[in-house]
């Protein structure tokens, strides 16, 4: 299973051991390193590894974080290309459910910062399999 991860900057260490968590179960993580480097058409990029991936995860960026607009665009253009995507809130706070954007409703939303690391990866992938 390949697995893309749209994150903000801010959540980039989060993303990144989700990431090993979920490469530790053998899913395939689509790293951000392949068109990130200088030079590299970002658009073109993005678009071929969520095309390749089997789902989409979105690690759902703090209200102004820097690139959050970018992770959500992300997922959304994952939803167009009929690409399974779910939702990883990195720190709990309730107060923020009344904040998620309206085409976050409908997908599975994991609370990431109450389960062990290795219990997210593996109820995510799980998530992703099943969808």
């Amino acid at each position: 299973m390949k697995v893309f991860i749209s994150f903000s900057r801010a959540d980039r260490s989060f993303a990144e051991r989700l990431g090993r968590d979920m490469r530790a179960l053998g899913a395939d993580v689509l790293s951000d390193d392949i068109w990130s480097k200088p030079g590299a058409n970002w658009d073109q990029g993005l678009r071929d590894a969520l095309e390749a991936s089997d789902g989409v995860v979105l690690i759902v960026p703090a209200p102004g974080a820097q690139k959050a607009n970018t992770a959500f665009f992300e997922a959304g253009a994952a939803r167009a290309l009929g690409k399974p995507v779910v939702a990883v809130l990195p720190r709990s706070d309730p107060s923020r459910a009344d904040e998620a954007p309206s085409n976050m409703y409908g997908l599975a939303v994991f609370d990431g910062s109450s389960v062990a690391p290795e219990s997210l990866a593996n109820s995510i992938v799980t998530a992703l399999k099943a969808a």
